[in-house]
Parts: structure tokens; sequence; C-alpha cells
């Protein structure tokens, strides 16, 4: 009965309900497409970085990270490879011998980081044949490289050409050697595609006289959720004097930053529009009780409690935010399965902006998950709060003073 009377009421004022409806629709509408683009963004940045580089964790000479010396490489040894292949979230397993060099082609020269790795490997986790774009895919033993897009583009050089690269090896060994262009990858990080060049790992211990070296063991996880479960059964075997083992938030220490900042940013925007909304509710629903104030001293001078009428109310309220929650949610998850299949490239100056900061120019979209439970429980809390003063009203309600239409 009181379920009918709601839900008949509601409609007898219907232009006061769908701008009521609209703007829970509006906000529901925004806050999700919102989200669902920040989270979306900063997995694809970190996804980016970490299939391209660090991985989800890192093993290291310790000091490495803070001083990323070739003198701080060390030689991997097959007892440490066999105890991490037992680890069973442990998909990829991946070598590296990592250091810097000056790359020139005819009159322009450029510092680039050399990246020696085991193509095999390395394809594994990073997908990286699948980036290249010109060219080919080195293999294992080859004695030619792979040059960024970007850094090929200053450069000025392209497939088949020579690149000439001069470093500084193992112990202070002069590094130095021409080098044909196998291949042209298209990073998809801004900042790597401008200054890496891949050669295979035989090449990279050869050129920078490190044999049997490496620089870092990075790590690929199946499931990432349990990387801290997964660090710390590393450390448990882990030589502690020699090695240091690192998560992708303790390496990447800046783009964390970056993305808490943003998302705190994003927070506090969608607060004030819940705010802004959340005050349009209540005075929909103060304005249903108000003008409805002889109603309810009618009904209950012909003997129908107050708990009733209150209950009325309430479920006014929860019909029309149920509404507007459930109309914003239909809307809006067609387009974002849509833009999570096609995400929005950035143009023109804002694009340049994005790139230079570092990061893709690129708006990609999370598919819907648990954020967007969590804003339609938000907006029905507000619903919930926006009801107290209504039912306050009810309660402390004098009929005589209610037949006289008296607030």
């Amino acid at each position: 009965m009181i379920l009918k009377l709601a839900w008949r009421n509601i409609w007898r004022n219907k232009r006061r309900t769908l701008i009521t409806t609209a703007s829970v629709f509006l906000a529901i509408f925004l806050a999700l497409f919102m989200r669902s683009m920040q989270i979306g963004t900063y997995a694809r940045m970190i996804d980016n970085v970490l299939r391209a580089y660090t991985g989800y964790i890192q093993i290291h000479k310790k000091g490495y990270w803070e001083e990323k010396d070739i003198n701080n490489s060390f030689e991997l040894n097959d007892s440490l490879q066999s105890r991490l292949s037992e680890i069973s979230n442990i998909i990829g397993i991946i070598p590296r011998l990592e250091s810097f060099a000056l790359a020139s082609n005819d009159q322009k020269t450029k510092g680039a980081v050399i990246i020696g790795i085991e193509p095999k490997t390395e394809d594994k986790m990073t997908r990286l044949s699948e980036l290249v774009i010109k060219g080919r895919y080195i293999h294992p033993n080859d004695s030619g490289i792979m040059v960024s897009k970007r850094m090929a583009e200053y450069l000025d050089i392209k497939v088949n050409d020579t690149l000439v690269l001069i470093g500084q090896g193992y112990h202070g060994v002069s590094a130095a050697g021409k080098f044909p262009v196998k291949g042209i990858v298209h990073l998809r990080s801004p900042d790597l595609d401008n200054q890496f060049i891949y050669m295979s790992l035989s090449m990279a211990q050869e050129f920078y006289s490190a044999e049997s070296r490496i620089t870092s063991l990075a790590i690929n996880l199946e499931n990432p959720d349990k990387i801290d479960k997964t660090a710390k059964r590393i450390k448990t075997f882990i030589d502690h004097d020699k090695f240091e083992v690192m998560k992708w938030e303790e390496m990447l220490v800046e783009l964390v930053q970056y993305i808490a900042t943003d998302n705190a940013s994003g927070l506090i925007m969608m607060g004030i529009l819940y705010v802004i909304i959340g005050f349009g509710i209540f005075g929909t629903i103060l304005m249903m009780t108000m003008e409805r104030i002889r109603e309810f001293g009618v009904m209950i001078s012909v003997g129908m409690q107050k708990i009733r009428v209150g209950s009325m109310i309430a479920l006014e309220s929860v019909f029309i935010g149920m509404l507007g929650v459930a109309t914003g949610v239909v809307v809006t998850l067609p387009l974002l399965f849509y833009y999570v299949q096609h995400p929005v490239p950035l143009t023109g100056a804002l694009g340049e902006s994005t790139e230079n900061y570092g990061f893709e120019a690129l708006l990609c979209f999370e598919p819907p998950g648990i954020y967007f439970l969590n804003n339609a429980l938000l907006v029905l809390l507000i619903v919930f709060i926006s009801m107290i003063y209504p039912l306050q009203k009810i309660a402390r309600m004098k009929i005589i003073n209610a037949l006289r239409h008296k607030v």
C-alpha cells in the first residue's frame, strides 16, 4: 500500500520529479565517466612503463637504482633463476643490461639508453615485436639494433642505416661501435620513445665489455594484486648484502606521486559535483514535504500513523534517487564500453602538452567496476541524508497546524 502511494505520488508532479531525476542522472553520468577516464588513463600510464621498462618487480645490485652505472652490474647465476621460477605468480624473468651512450648519425648526436635484451624472453613480457613499425624484430645473435621512433626521427635515421654508438664500458673500458638499424619501434610512453635503443643481450655485453653480466632482472607477474606477497617471498632467499628487490611503486615514485595528486584533484571535483547535486535533491524533497503539509495533516487526522507518512516520503525520495541512478548507469555503460575499446587521442596543443610531460597523448577508459557501485551508493546516501529534515518535520507535526497549512 505504502509502495503504491509513494510511486503514484512522485508522478503527481511530473516536472519536479523529472528535473530531480535529471540532476541525479547528470551527477551519476559525469561522475562515472570522469572516474572511468581517470582510472583508465592511470592504468595505461602504469602499463606503458611497466611493460616497456621496469616490470612489476626488479632485482638488481644494491645501490644500482640510485646510481645506474654499468659497474653496478652482476653475474646472473642459474640458482637465482631456478628459485624465482618456483614462485607460481612469476610468469616472466627478463634479464637486461642497461647503460648509456651517445648515438650519432651524420651531424646529429643524442644521448641514448641502451637496453641489452634476450629478444624471445623480452617479447613475452613487453610484446616488443608488436611495436615494430618499420623493419624487423631483432633475434638473439643479431648484430643490429632497434631504435625508438622519436629518437630515429631526431637522428634522421632509417632501417638499414648505420648508427654510431660511443659510451663507457665495464670498469671504464671504452665502448664504441657501428650498428646497422634493423627496426624502428614505437614505444607508447613518449619519454621512453625518445631515448631507447635495443640490442641483443650478448651484443650489449660484448659492446660494454661486460661478459655474462646484467644490470637488472625484470619480473612479470600473473596476478599484480599479489605483488607484495611475491616481493616478500623473493626477499626470503635473496642476498640483501648484494642485491635489492624493488616493486614498481618504489622505482616509479614520481609517477605514483603524479597519479596520487591528480586522483585527489579529481575526487575534489567529484565532491563539489555531489555537493551541488545534494542541495538540489534536498531542495526537491523539502519542497515535496512542505507543499503537502495539509495533505499529511488530513492523512494523520483520519488515522494514518506518522511513521507511515514518513515511510511514504522516504520511499518517494528513494524512487527518485534510484530512477536517476538507473538512467545514469544505463546511458553510461554503452558509452564506456565503446571508449574502452576506442581510446580518445589528444591532438593539437593539448596532445603536445601531454607528451611534453612524458605521457601518451591518449585518454583511456576503465571497464565498469567497483567504482560504479561506489558512486551509485554515494548518490543514494545523499538521498537518505536529504530525508532527515523532512522526516523530523513530519514527526514533530501538530495536526491542527498542518490542517491550517502552518509550518
